[in-house]
């Protein structure tokens, strides 16, 4: 008879190697955002010949719109005063060109403007803004109502002082507010980090 019939079949040889699971590929890195272009400083100073459009252009509007005003506030104390409070228009005009080309270099480099008088200013998107908005719908609407009733000024030249006031005290609010935020920020995280361990 056949032995080979009650010989059982050799076991399959194992591999040496382990089989290879299927790896899909890595995604692909998404793209990296276009760097933001940058602010011409020589842009920024021409557009200073007509006080504050330059830090407009830069997205300055909080500077932009004071520097205008007391440009605005010499003139007109100039004009109804006979000291030489005229000599400071030029010199804030000068003052206001050299700052904006300023601010364009330092936005170019670093992204923010540099300190000062009005603290940590961020450059405004021109595609929107609240209190800029709002503020350009008064101003216009002021202006209309001049066309229809006859406005008188006159009482700013008494009361200007009282701009200065204001301003300041929405300095000081603002920066108490920045203060608060900043606090909470370091106490939210110190107990993040105190969940974690």
């Amino acid at each position: 008879m056949n032995d080979n019939l009650n010989t059982p079949p050799p076991p399959p040889i194992a591999s040496a190697l382990p089989p290879v699971a299927y790896v899909p590929p890595a995604p692909a890195a998404p793209p990296r955002p276009a760097a933001p272009p940058g602010k011409n400083p020589a842009t920024a100073g021409l557009l200073s010949f007509l006080t504050g459009m330059g830090h407009v252009y830069l997205g300055l509007y909080k500077r932009g719109i004071v520097f205008f005003a007391i440009l605005v506030m010499l003139i007109a104390i100039a004009d109804h005063s006979s000291g030489p409070i005229g000599m400071l228009i030029p010199f804030w005009w000068v003052f206001v060109l050299i700052d904006a080309v300023r601010q364009a270099r330092a936005i170019n480099s670093t992204g923010m403007p540099e300190p000062g008088f009005f603290g940590e200013e961020k450059p405004m998107k021109a595609d929107g803004g609240l209190t800029f908005g709002i503020f350009l719908m008064l101003v216009g609407l002021f202006l209309l109502l001049n066309k229809v009733f006859s406005i008188n000024l006159e009482f700013l030249l008494d009361w200007w002082p009282a701009l200065l006031v204001a301003f300041g005290a929405w300095q000081v609010f603002a920066y108490f507010q920045e203060k608060k935020r900043r606090e909470e920020a370091v106490n939210a995280a110190v107990a993040a980090e105190a969940l974690k361990s």
